[in-house]
């Protein structure tokens, strides 16, 4: 069977639960990860013919997406800012969206004119210019894109899951990103104080409602880990109450509070924020044109 007859045939199957595109989309994923080449390589391999190991293993993938699994578990990687990431089912898959979020970081940051983008040959890739802390770090995904995109930033991760932290330290080796991640359980006030004072905290929270679990497609709700997604019904916004006062102690005064948040929720995230005290408290909408981040300033110049 060659590379592209391969394509086609997982394309086919995968249409049964799929739609179209994104069918098409996987089926490509898989078929450049079992062939070792990139997107762009790809038409110089269309006649390519799999060996009978890689026929196993499209076997093995076409068998375990059939099950709804995710492409970034059946190949154990997923990209997110330019960065490739190793990902299994102890950890959420990185959306763009979330991307978004980093990228309004990295954005302010630049707007402030602080030196932490470049690092001169032998210079350390710490400074006092900023401090960032990832509250529910997960696969690392924000905190090792912020390290990476402003090296002489300082960052912290920190996560309750130690299968979780287990992945994101996994990610910081492989990537040669030095990001201190930390075991915390954050609703726990008492283990919050292990942690930092910082100019920047960043969250991507569990903030869906278990009611909406229903609604939920099979990939996510039946793979994805239910700690990192689902919050009570009778409060949701319980993760935001925390980052709230987490600010308030460990904030630099004029420091700034990033969160993604849901679509539904966002006015009421805001107005949480902004009867704590915290000033220029912002909403901003994704490329979906969805209410999906949040900023906040803590008080102070």
């Amino acid at each position: 069977m060659k590379l592209h007859e391969a394509a086609r045939q997982l394309r086919t199957q995968l249409e049964a639960i799929y739609d179209p595109q994104e069918a098409g989309n996987i089926a490509a994923l898989v078929l450049e990860d079992i062939g070792g080449f990139s997107p762009a390589e790809r038409p110089a391999h269309e006649n390519l013919v799999l060996d009978d190991a890689q026929r196993a293993r499209l076997d093995d993938c076409a068998a375990r997406l059939l099950r709804h699994e995710p492409v970034q578990y059946v190949l154990q990687k997923a990209w997110f800012y330019g960065l490739e990431l190793y990902v299994n089912p102890d950890v959420l898959i990185p959306r763009p969206e979330t991307e978004e979020l980093v990228y309004w970081i990295v954005q302010d940051v630049k707007a402030a004119g602080l030196p932490v983008f470049e690092r001169a040959p032998q210079q350390a890739d710490v400074t006092t210019e900023l401090k960032i802390m990832d509250v529910g770090t997960g696969s690392g995904c924000i905190a090792l894109a912020l390290k990476k995109t402003m090296p002489l930033a300082e960052v912290w991760g920190c996560d309750k899951s130690d299968s979780a932290l287990t992945v994101a330290r996994r990610n910081g080796s492989t990537l040669d990103i030095r990001v201190d991640f930390q075991s915390v359980d954050f609703l726990d006030a008492a283990q919050q104080k292990h942690l930092p004072t910082v100019d920047i905290i960043v969250s991507n929270p569990p903030y869906i409602p278990e009611s909406g679990r229903a609604e939920m497609a099979p990939n996510v709700v039946e793979h994805e880990p239910h700690g990192a997604l689902f919050v009570p019904d009778t409060d949701a916004l319980l993760f935001y109450r925390a980052l709230a006062s987490f600010g308030h102690a460990r904030l630099h005064a004029g420091g700034a509070l990033y969160m993604e948040v849901h679509e539904d929720h966002a006015q009421e995230v805001a107005q949480l924020f902004e009867a704590e005290g915290y000033r220029d408290v912002t909403i901003k909408k994704d490329m979906q044109g969805k209410d999906r981040m949040v900023k906040a300033h803590a008080a102070g110049d």
